[in-house]
């Protein structure tokens, strides 16, 4: 299949290192063309002058799904993504994914708005720990309230706030 004047050493030659490994293998000088392109400055192409298909006996299988899809099923499997999630990937990265549906172990941020709701009549029996987790516009919200100064930083504000629920205890 192969000519042995095409091989740039002979196979009696013993070369010094690992370079008798790699005497008998092709390099690119051996695969370019010598036909001068007729498009300078382009793409160089290469010709391989023997057969390059496998043997019969390796069999190559390839997955025609996309891989961003094959990824999301398998994460599916996994239990990893939601049906939604998954709608939402395949219909592109234009369209922005639907929020998922809040449960009992929601975000902080949704269960303070539960909490702010609920404190609004009864902002004295909160606790410390809750004002740590309002947000400043929420802490300033109750000192308005209780007609005291908005200005300072979030500890401040707190600080304010349990004085006045420890003296109208």
């Amino acid at each position: 299949m192969e000519d042995s004047s095409s091989q740039p050493f002979d196979h009696d030659q013993t070369a010094p290192g690992a370079s008798k490994f790699l005497s008998d293998l092709p390099s690119r000088g051996h695969l370019s063309s010598t036909i001068i392109s007729s498009n300078l400055g382009g793409v160089r192409v290469y010709i391989c002058e023997h057969n390059t298909s496998p043997p019969e006996s390796q069999h190559i299988k390839t997955d025609q799904q996309n891989i961003l899809i094959r990824s999301l099923m398998l994460n599916n499997t996994k239990g990893g993504s939601s049906s939604k999630d998954v709608k939402a990937a395949a219909e592109g990265p234009r369209k922005r994914a639907a929020e998922k549906v809040m449960d009992s172990s929601g975000s902080p941020k949704k269960a303070n708005t539960k909490n702010n709701s609920q404190s609004e009549g009864s902002s004295s029996s909160v606790a410390e720990k809750d004002y740590h987790s309002f947000t400043v516009e929420r802490l300033r919200a109750l000192l308005k309230e209780r007609g005291l100064s908005l200005k300072g930083k979030k500890d401040e504000l707190i600080a304010r706030l349990k004085c006045v629920n420890e003296s109208a205890e």
